[in-house]
C-alpha cells in the first residue's frame, strides 16, 4: 500500500513539473519570436458570436490573425481591443508598405512605432494606401492595430 501511495505522489509531482515547464515555455518563447500577433481585448470570429477573450494571444487563432513573411492579416468579425506585431523590417519592406482595410462598424487605427518615431493612421471603413515610412529606419518596428467596437474587419498590411 505504501508503494502505491509513493507512486501516486511521484506521478502528481511529475505532472505538476510538466505543467509548470509548459506554462513558463508558453509565456517566454512567444515573446522572443518575431512577427507574432499579440493581442488583448475581446474578438469574435463569426457572426454567431463564437469567440474568445484573452490577455495575450500569440499567432493565429480561429483564422482571426495570420502573420507571414511579408503580410499581416486581421479578420475578426467583431473586435474591441488591440493587437501588435513587432517585426524587423528591411529598407525594401519599408518601401513596399501598403495597407488595405475595410470594416462595417466601429473604428480601427494603425500605429507604427520605432524609438521616438511614431506615425498613426485611421484605417476605418475603407482604407487602401501605400504608407510613407520616411523617418523610419530599417530595423525593429512595432505595428499596432486598435479596434474600437469594430465589426466585419478585413485588414491586410503588406511589406
Amino acid at each position: 500500500m505504501l508503494n502505491r501511495k509513493k507512486i501516486i505522489a511521484l506521478t502528481v509531482i511529475v505532472a505538476i513539473v510538466i505543467i509548470v515547464v509548459a506554462v513558463v515555455a508558453l509565456a517566454i518563447l512567444p515573446f522572443n519570436r518575431e512577427g507574432i500577433a499579440f493581442s488583448s481585448g475581446t474578438f469574435t470570429s463569426t457572426s454567431s458570436g463564437a469567440g474568445f477573450t484573452f490577455g495575450v494571444q500569440a499567432g493565429s487563432r480561429n483564422g482571426i490573425y495570420n502573420v507571414t513573411d511579408n503580410t499581416w492579416r486581421a479578420t475578426p468579425y467583431r473586435a474591441n481591443g488591440n493587437s501588435r506585431v513587432d517585426y524587423t523590417f528591411t529598407a525594401a519592406n519599408l518601401e513596399a508598405m501598403t495597407v488595405e482595410s475595410t470594416n462595417a462598424e466601429g473604428r480601427i487605427s494603425l500605429t507604427f512605432t520605432q524609438g521616438d518615431t511614431e506615425r498613426a493612421f485611421d484605417v476605418t471603413n475603407e482604407f487602401h494606401e501605400n504608407i510613407d515610412m520616411s523617418g523610419f529606419e530599417p530595423g525593429r518596428i512595432r505595428v499596432r492595430l486598435v479596434f474600437e467596437n469594430a465589426s466585419d474587419v478585413n485588414t491586410l498590411i503588406r511589406w
